[in-house]
């Protein structure tokens, strides 16, 4: 993991908006056009336990290069519109390089 990229994406959703939001990542299945790109590692989507207004979409890339890539996939372009009807806002993307990392197996 360590000298990957990370992505990271906070969305707010209109006010009673955010359930349709995520639900609306699995049925355009936004994970999985990504998964597709070269260079994908993970990806998740996450909500928090104490707020019904913001997504926040993690990815694990093996480079900027690959994350750009992902940027610069036109089939993002094409699944824009159905997610700016339910943010209040453009979202705010983050791009961090993993300079440390630790994971436990699961036994």
């Amino acid at each position: 993991v360590k000298g990957m990229t990370r992505s990271v994406l906070v969305i707010r959703a209109k006010p009673g908006c955010r359930d349709r939001l995520v639900e609306l990542f699995s049925r355009l299945q936004v994970l999985e056009k990504a998964s597709r790109q070269e260079g994908f590692v993970s990806c998740e989507v996450q909500v928090p336990v104490d707020d019904d207004e913001h997504v926040l979409v993690t990815a694990l890339w093996a480079s900027p290069e690959a994350y750009q890539g992902w940027l610069d996939n036109p089939v993002r372009e094409e699944m824009r519109p159905a997610l700016d009807e339910l943010a209040a806002a453009d979202p705010e993307p983050r791009v961090y390089e993993i300079v440390e990392a630790l994971a436990l197996s699961q036994s």
